[in-house]
């Protein structure tokens, strides 16, 4: 398998394109963007996790929503905990949530299927998280110094970084000369 390795700033712009492909709002795409740079400085190929969240674009795309939308929730003090509802998008709840935690300073966690409680900002290796996550909950503020993962975002496989172009393809303009006269593309000098 072929393994492409990317800057922080490539997997944010290339996740938060393709989730705008797959037809997303801007504002979770952009929410997206910043999960995947999340797991990814936590040992997860994150554009895998991001292409195969969206593999099936209704389901898919309703159950992201959903879950930023609990996570908002949760984050606001309206809800105690939430309960993931599609496992298919685990991993990437879970990189939204790690995100929202380190945007907000709150303490979010997640309870495990054996009672232990994981403190998102403390998290290492976010790959093995998902096959025993329970719920995810807001707990009292932990003075433990957060982790910052990796000085190198963690590679993708060939596939996923294709189809992650394939999705961001969608939000190109066509070229043409119309289009071009309306501003899309470099013009003649290509200097910023």
């Amino acid at each position: 398998m072929t393994m492409i390795f990317l800057s922080y700033n490539e997997v944010q712009s290339l996740t938060r394109k393709a989730a705008s492909g797959a037809g997303l709002p801007h504002g979770a795409a952009d929410d997206i963007g910043q999960a995947a740079v999340w797991l990814s400085a936590r040992g997860v190929d994150a554009v895998r996790a991001v292409v195969d969240a969206l593999a099936d674009s209704g389901r898919g795309r309703k159950a992201i929503l959903d879950g930023q939308a609990a996570i908002d929730a949760l984050c606001c003090g309206e809800a105690e905990q939430i309960l993931p509802q599609d496992r298919d998008s685990g991993l990437l709840l879970i990189g939204l949530a790690g995100a929202a935690a380190m945007d907000t300073g709150l303490n979010l966690a997640m309870q495990q299927g054996n009672g232990a409680v994981v403190p998102l900002a403390r998290v290492s290796d976010a790959g093995g998280l998902v096959p025993d996550m329970t719920t995810l909950r807001l707990m009292p503020d932990d003075d433990a110094p957060a982790r910052s993962g990796t000085p190198r975002p963690t590679a993708t496989d060939a596939t996923a970084y294709a189809a992650a172009l394939g999705l961001a393809a969608k939000t190109y303009v066509p070229a043409s000369e119309l289009s071009r006269t309306q501003g899309a593309g470099a013009g003649t000098t290509d200097n910023d």
